[in-house]
């Protein structure tokens, strides 16, 4: 065997260092970068040498005397409050400030989150595309002001982004139960979402999240098949109306949530014919994460996993992350008629 657990390794193609953590399958390791202590991810084995073939020196020791490498810390978040009474206020909104830059092309967007309300929240945002997490946040927002997130770039908007928040009402009481919201950013609903937004008072691309922070519930006198019936007509919600309270069965959710992903590359991003097999495995175990993480949130009865059949690695990757998932009831690869030996099924308890 040519690496065992701590052997130091460099990436055959990106030239990327780190260390060996753990053995995830024969010819499969996870490595821990030194680029990015906090990042761990699953490399093929011949996609690895051994640091010092490479020809390269060991990283100095981060800690000795006179070697301390010095961090520059982020600027913080700006955060700016109303100045004037909000007469009409609209809710928890997220804005999109175009950037331009000498040339007067915008290459990237300040996002904002704006609650024009009189309520402070708790908040956990996470705005991602198909091959990176573009802004992670948990932070609270106070009541009629805007907090800076971060940046989207131009680029971004071509690979299907999305944005998941939880929002939590700060009462006398305690916080509120959280409300959450899963929303696709399409490039032609962006441009054309240009307005002047409350408290930046500039011109941005607004979205508005939630209208108010009050649960929703089924009326009791309804039959829940009925009310099923009713939300499934309404094509075109009104703004803000599509916010529901965060529970382990969301109806409408439930009701056009397609129990199976394609994790072939292809199907997840384009342009990934540069791609390592280290590199291409973690995005398609990022999308997997996704997945399960918002099946077992709706509570649906099984799923299935489309792997492919191939050499079996991604199978195989995919086995050893269910047996971690206390909600997995069971899973198994036999032959479908629909998937063949090409997918795998995942029943919950």
């Amino acid at each position: 065997m040519l690496f065992v657990i701590g052997t130091r390794v460099q990436f055959r193609y990106t030239g990327e260092s780190g260390v060996i953590t753990a053995l995830l399958d024969e010819g499969l390791w996870q490595v821990k970068l030194d680029s990015d202590p906090d990042l761990e991810i699953p490399a093929f084995e011949e996609d690895l040498m051994r640091l010092e073939e490479a020809g390269a020196a060991l990283p100095k020791p981060k800690f000795m005397p006179n070697n301390i490498e010095k961090k520059t810390d982020p600027p913080p978040r700006r955060s700016i409050s109303a100045t004037y009474h909000i007469l009409k206020p609209k809710g928890l909104q997220l804005a999109f400030e175009p950037m331009p830059g000498r040339d007067g092309t915008v290459t990237r967007y300040k996002a904002w989150l704006i609650n024009d309300t009189l309520e402070e929240l708790l908040f956990e945002i996470d705005l991602y595309t198909a091959g990176r997490d573009v802004i992670v946040l948990d932070d609270k927002i106070t009541a009629a002001s805007a907090l800076e997130l971060g940046d989207l770039l131009y680029d971004d908007l071509n690979e299907s982004p999305e944005v998941s928040i939880s929002v939590q009402r700060i009462t006398t009481e305690g916080p509120d139960k959280p409300l959450e919201l899963v929303m696709k950013i399409r490039p032609r609903q962006f441009f054309n979402s240009l307005q002047s937004v409350p408290i930046l008072n500039m011109p941005a691309h607004c979205f508005l999240l939630f209208s108010s922070f009050e649960e929703k519930k089924v009326p009791e006198k309804e039959n829940l098949k009925d009310y099923t019936k009713q939300r499934a007509r309404k094509q075109y919600p009104e703004p803000g109306k599509h916010s529901a309270a965060f529970s382990a069965f969301n109806i409408e959710e439930f009701a056009t949530f397609v129990p199976e992903i394609d994790l072939h590359i292809g199907n997840l991003m384009n342009g990934n014919a540069r791609l390592d097999k280290g590199e291409i495995l973690r995005i398609q175990m990022l999308h997997f994460s996704k997945f399960m993480e918002k099946a077992i949130r709706l509570g649906v009865p099984r799923v299935f996993i489309i792997h492919g059949v191939g050499e079996g690695k991604l199978r195989e990757t995919i086995a050893s992350r269910l047996r971690d998932y206390r909600d997995v009831a069971k899973f198994k690869n036999e032959f479908h008629p629909k998937y063949g030996y090409g997918a795998t099924e995942v029943i919950f308890h």
